[in-house]
């Protein structure tokens, strides 16, 4: 398990607290982050700022002629919001098969979601999964969409959320997963976690041309809860914090150093995402 040595006794305060459990330095002295069991919620102490952040979910494959197109503006809009910005691309669809027997980016959890949000053009992107009247508000990326991004992260988050990754052995890892109630907020919620990576290279269709070498990037290549997440043991009241630690495998054909974890907040009904954190592998 990844350790860290303890700097002062505020370290080791803040880590028990952190924990149910005691805990206890191995022989040589250092002391684990977790030492709970996996995928149990635990009161923690952690408190977050109340930063709101919205997630880009691009609908997107190998053959869609105008992903590049909408590439570039989701690019430009990561460039412009920073860290308040995530964006996931789920390859899906007929649009994701591969070109010359190259890798399939598709996964079962994205096809999932493809089915589930109506997916009947792509490129498509919903921004926080949000509703438009009785429907989903589904859009394509290929013009700029601040308007919908400015919707959510101009406000001061009603729950914070962070994620922190450690790395075990081999391609064992476990993520820390915190929440921060800044309001109440009761209906039920789940928490989604998922695996993304970037500079995957692959053959891309694009309008009139094609792309030998074309980078992937925020590609979904697996979700360590399942599709819909898990459910949040809190009672989401104001001063609420709470922590859950999932360990996981990863996928033995990712590249680690490209990948990140993002860990989203989901209205249990809606499914509308009501906060996310990333952070690297």
């Amino acid at each position: 398990m990844k350790t860290f040595k303890i700097l002062s006794l505020f370290f080791a305060g803040l880590f028990l607290f952190a924990s149910c459990d005691k805990i206890e330095p191995d022989q040589d002295g250092n002391y684990v982050v977790f030492g709970g069991a996996t995928g149990i919620w635990y009161d923690s102490h952690l408190e977050l700022p109340a930063t709101q952040r919205a997630i880009v979910e691009k609908y997107t494959g190998v053959r869609c002629t105008n992903c590049p197109a909408a590439d570039v503006v989701i690019n430009t809009a990561l460039n412009k919001y920073g860290e308040s910005l995530l964006a996931v691309a789920v390859h899906s669809g007929r649009f994701g098969e591969p070109l010359n027997g190259e890798q399939d980016l598709r996964t079962t959890e994205g096809t999932v979601w493809f089915d589930y949000f109506g997916i009947t053009a792509q490129p498509s992107a919903l921004v926080n999964r949000a509703h438009s009247g009785s429907s989903w508000d589904l859009f394509t990326p290929t013009s700029g969409f601040d308007d919908r991004i400015d919707a959510i992260v101009n406000n001061s988050a009603k729950v914070a959320v962070k994620v922190v990754s450690h790395h075990h052995a081999g391609n064992s890892y476990s993520a820390d997963i915190y929440i921060d109630y800044k309001e109440d907020l009761t209906e039920p919620q789940t928490i989604t976690l998922v695996v993304i990576e970037d500079s995957i290279f692959t053959t891309q269709r694009g309008q009139g041309e094609e792309f030998d070498h074309y980078a992937q990037n925020h590609v979904l290549r697996q979700t360590i809860t399942n599709e819909w997440g898990m459910d949040v043991d809190a009672d989401g009241i104001n001063g609420t914090r709470r922590f859950v630690n999932l360990l996981f495998e990863l996928r033995e054909d990712c590249i680690p150093e490209n990948c990140h974890l993002i860990a989203f907040l989901s209205n249990k009904e809606s499914r509308e995402i009501i906060n996310a954190a990333e952070c690297e592998l």
